[in-house]
């Protein structure tokens, strides 16, 4: 029974394999995920071999455990340097300024907690459902998690599975967690039986270029810069008080100081590396961080992973396409939810033909992988079909994955009219996480009118420039639902105020001054 039998999880026996190879395409519906062809134990060369009573798989395929491979491979900071089980995991409380890498993945209690839980029959879970509640409910509403959608995706790489069974069975049998098992000691940069992490660190920085609708304001300095211009909605993202002003401040802090160092002291247990943003690619203190790998000649054996807006490739000096041929693989996750005009309306400043011609210069190296990862929310599922067959009619990606906006929840799609829910349910027929999404009624607090009037403020933020765009010209179909505002003179003074700083921009670019 080979890799391909584990894959073969889709009901959907027409679409091409990288559109069901990840979490979409299961045939699960809410609060049912199948994972049943996952739970196969065998050998790196795909020959399935008995699993022993009491192993983890068999536990995890009885469902006497809700398991999740992710606490035991994956080291994971927020933006403002918290620890967190993963990028859905609840804040730690811990900082990486305070305690190191290394520390943290063996000896923290929040950590440690999590995994005896998850590899524990009959445990009550508390700390689990206190730490991985967006999973949980994601499986309740949605029938699939980011939990389960790692799970298929690692169970579907048998050697890197195998090293997770052993670290697991490790665990269990001692109480204990540690980075290196073994009796290792060679210095030499081979050693693939011990690279079994992912970093993801998001200290970064969050320099970002875009300015998309749906982003938390902390991931992106464009999104502040605009924010602070008046394009902000209280009722959506929260008042702008003191503290979240002081949050931003925060997030802006350098945090990096001997993390490099850190990385390159567990280099040879790394099997991975994720960055993220902001928006990683025009990030300059990461790079520092690549240039100290290869300078140790790991980076040879350490796959590198975007998830990117794939709108620039360069930061200065950096240039992404200098860095890849020094690296065992580099994984582009591009941040795509819609096609054309869509994506350039959701994800402002974005150029369409800009990330179709950056993809073309990634697959022209043989180390890289092009993914698309979207995110359905209340204007992505208007046109994300069209993503869908897009991908089907350019078979030029390995992998479309999708997750579900939460926060803001005005955002969410079920928030859209139940008349344009029942339209696009049909157009969804091969997506049940989706179609789930669409089903549920509508936010009681939700007013759809606070959405229409922070939508309708960016485009006129917008107007005379080479971003311009308008709501009802993309999607008309919401256009009957919109019931127009009073112009206040608080508006009225506001929109002036950026008509006249658009002219005086004309006039400097006309003057060649800018």
């Amino acid at each position: 029974m080979g890799r391909g039998t584990r894959i073969g999880m889709s009901k959907n026996k027409d679409l091409p394999e990288h559109l069901t190879k990840g979490g979409p395409g299961d045939d699960s519906t809410p609060g049912n995920v199948n994972t049943e062809a996952w739970w196969q134990t065998m050998d790196d060369q795909g020959k399935e071999i008995a699993a022993k009573p009491d192993s983890i798989v068999n536990l995890a395929k009885n469902k006497d455990i809700f398991f999740c491979t992710i606490p035991f491979t994956q080291i994971y900071s927020e933006i403002d340097g918290q620890y967190c089980a993963c990028c859905f995991g609840a804040p730690s409380g811990v900082s990486v300024e305070e305690v190191p890498l290394k520390e943290w993945m063996e000896d923290s209690e929040y950590m440690n907690s999590i995994r005896k839980e998850m590899t524990t029959p009959g445990s009550d879970l508390k700390r689990v459902k206190q730490t991985c509640t967006r999973c949980v409910s994601d499986e309740e509403r949605y029938g699939r998690s980011r939990r389960t959608n790692c799970l298929k995706i690692h169970t579907n790489d048998i050697a890197f599975w195998n090293k997770i069974e052993s670290k697991v069975d490790k665990f269990r049998k001692t109480g204990k967690f540690k980075i290196k098992n073994s009796n290792y000691e060679d210095k030499s940069l081979h050693t693939p039986s011990e690279r079994i992490f992912e970093v993801q660190l998001k200290i970064y920085g969050s320099e970002c270029n875009l300015d998309c609708y749906m982003c938390q304001h902390a991931n992106s300095t464009t999104r502040l810069k605009v924010a602070e211009k008046g394009v902000y909605s209280d009722k959506i993202f929260g008042k702008m008080t003191p503290g979240r002003k002081s949050y931003f401040e925060d997030v802006m802090r350098d945090k990096t100081q001997g993390i490099t160092e850190q990385i390159v002291a567990i280099a040879p247990y790394i099997r991975s590396i994720k960055i993220i943003g902001g928006e990683p690619l025009i990030m300059k203190k990461h790079y520092e961080m690549l240039d100290k790998l290869i300078e140790t000649g790991h980076s040879k054996m350490i796959r590198i992973k975007y998830q990117t807006n794939l709108t620039e490739t360069k930061a200065g000096k950096h240039n992404l396409f200098k860095y890849i041929p020094h690296f065992n693989r580099v994984t582009v996750v591009a941040s795509v939810d819609g096609v054309g005009p869509v994506i350039e309306y959701m994800r402002r400043r974005t150029v369409w033909s800009k990330v179709l011609e950056n993809i073309e210069f990634c697959k022209q190296y043989p180390n890289v992988v092009v993914d698309f990862n979207g995110l359905i929310s209340f204007l992505s599922v208007l046109r994300f079909y069209e993503v869908v067959d897009w991908c089907k009619e350019n078979p030029i990606i390995n992998q479309l994955n999708w997750a579900h906006v939460e926060t803001p929840k005005h955002l969410r799609p079920n928030n859209l009219p139940q008349k344009l829910k029942d339209k696009l349910i049909p157009l969804y027929k091969d997506w049940p996480d989706i179609i789930a999404a669409l089903e549920m009624p509508a936010e009681p607090e939700v007013n759809i009118q606070d959405i229409f009037e922070y939508l309708l403020r960016a485009d006129k933020f917008y107007e005379g420039t080479k971003w311009e765009s308008h709501l009802f010209d993309v999607f008309p179909e919401l256009e009957e639902y919109y019931i127009p505002q009073e112009l206040t003179p608080e508006k009225e003074e506001l929109f002036n105020s950026w008509d006249n700083a658009m002219k005086k921009q004309e006039e400097l670019a006309d003057a060649n001054i800018i």
